[in-house]
């Protein structure tokens, strides 16, 4: 009596007819995820670079900036020391002195004198106490710090922004890395509902990712 085993064959082969057309998209998206990995770890990499270049420029224009104070302090004080020892020639009645430091006053300095001698401040109870108030007198080297600190501040902008860009790039690697454990897994389940829950899921974060890349910045 002979025992036919053809029924469990067929059996056999059903689910694999089923799996055809899963290991051949599958394959595909693989292909699609892997290098969109590439690309996002790429694009990442090159705003990381582009974040740290605009640090290293936030920290030089701001070093730049405070070295500028610094000397606009001190040439502040010498102007000043200069001034003094002006009042304390006139008041000696020391002309010779007065001409003499009048003279050696630095441009800046020499106009803001000029326009406080032009409110006549002896005779004049509403002129400015002194040539160095703000209306008359800029510290030298103000202009250039202001400019350094705004220059710092758009770079240190500009770095952090780099810095989101970087991360999102960096977010979009971790889900395309999630579709390429999805895609392969999904061609390994025996059971239907779960081989096409695995792929649509596969599927769907590809199309999250693809979004997500597609609407940052290159």
């Amino acid at each position: 009596m002979s025992v036919r085993s053809d029924p469990p064959a067929a059996s056999n082969q059903e689910p694999r007819e089923k799996k055809k057309w899963v290991e051949p998209v599958a394959a595909l998206l693989m292909a699609l995820a892997t290098l969109s990995t590439a690309w996002c770890s790429y694009q990442s990499a090159a705003w990381t670079r582009k974040s740290n270049r605009l640090m290293n420029e936030f920290n030089t224009l701001e070093r730049r900036a405070g070295v500028l104070t610094i000397q606009g302090m001190q040439q502040t004080t010498i102007h000043v020391a200069m001034f003094m020892e002006l009042l304390a020639a006139q008041q000696a009645g020391n002309e010779k002195l007065v001409n003499f430091y009048v003279e050696r006053f630095p441009p800046d300095m020499r106009k803001a004198y000029d326009a406080w001698m032009e409110q006549k401040p002896l005779e004049n109870p509403n002129a400015e106490p002194h040539p160095f108030v703000p209306k008359l007198y800029e510290p030298p080297g103000t202009r250039e710090a202001a400019d350094a600190n705004a220059k710092a501040a758009t770079s240190q902008q500009q770095a952090g922004i780099a810095g989101s860009v970087s991360g999102q790039y960096l977010a979009n690697t971790v889900l395309f890395a999630t579709v390429l454990f999805f895609a392969s897994a999904s061609g390994k389940f025996e059971q239907r509902r779960v081989r096409l829950v695995a792929f649509a899921f596969a599927t769907a974060v590809f199309v999250f990712a693809v979004v997500r890349t597609a609407m940052l910045p290159l």
